[in-house]
């Protein structure tokens, strides 16, 4: 029986789109971002922010090197947060139904520049990291998915069963990544989030 639900964030509670940071980018004379940074691949400039490894103003200064003409730090932050689309209202009303059922855990690779921005915007609704029993953003944490330790210890440190828990993502990679370690998973593709629940509770057996 499915006890727990953890959700990834960009992608099945907050839309993104890639491809909307990758053109503020190229209009800022950045070409070919799509090759440093993406949906399933980046290098490790980005991977140390989503890590907690750098600083945000460390990124800005290693990001402007790239650029062949000058560019501010506000510019950098601007074209960055592109790709944070919004949310569904409906969200914040599912996750509280959800919770009188379930226990729920937010885990995501970010960074703190997103943060800031999208968490201004889910507050002027709700508090909404208090719609989780935990809340696991890879910057605060010191490791990203799909590396196993990080999964390893969002179960560890909320003694959770791998066989009683759910995982919601829409990242193929991240997903293999729970099923290797016996997490139950759904991978969210061409689906909306609400689809998979009714009445406070999920539509599938996943047991």
């Amino acid at each position: 029986m499915i006890r727990n639900i953890i959700f990834d964030f960009g992608g099945v509670i907050y839309n993104i789109d890639h491809n909307l940071s990758k053109r503020a980018f190229e209009n800022l004379q950045l070409k070919n971002f799509d090759k440093i940074y993406g949906h399933e691949i980046q290098v490790a400039l980005f991977e140390s922010l989503e890590r907690g490894e750098i600083e945000e103003q460390a990124f800005r200064n290693e990001l402007k090197k790239l650029f062949s003409t000058p560019v501010t730090d506000q510019q950098i932050d601007d074209a960055w947060c592109a790709l944070l689309i919004d949310f569904d209202r409906k969200i914040i009303d599912l996750l509280a139904d959800l919770s009188k059922n379930y226990r729920l855990f937010l885990l995501s690779n970010s960074n703190i520049i997103h943060y800031k921005r999208f968490m201004a915007h889910l507050n002027s609704y709700s508090n909404f990291r208090a719609l989780f029993t935990d809340v696991w953003f890879s910057h605060e944490r010191g490791m990203r998915k799909p590396d196993a330790i990080i999964y390893q210890s969002l179960l560890r440190a909320n003694n959770l069963s791998a066989q009683e828990t759910l995982f919601i993502d829409d990242l193929d990679v991240n997903i293999e990544a729970a099923k290797n370690l016996g997490i139950k998973t759904h991978y969210l593709h061409q689906q909306k989030l609400g689809d998979l629940f009714e009445n406070g509770r999920l539509k599938l057996d996943y047991n």
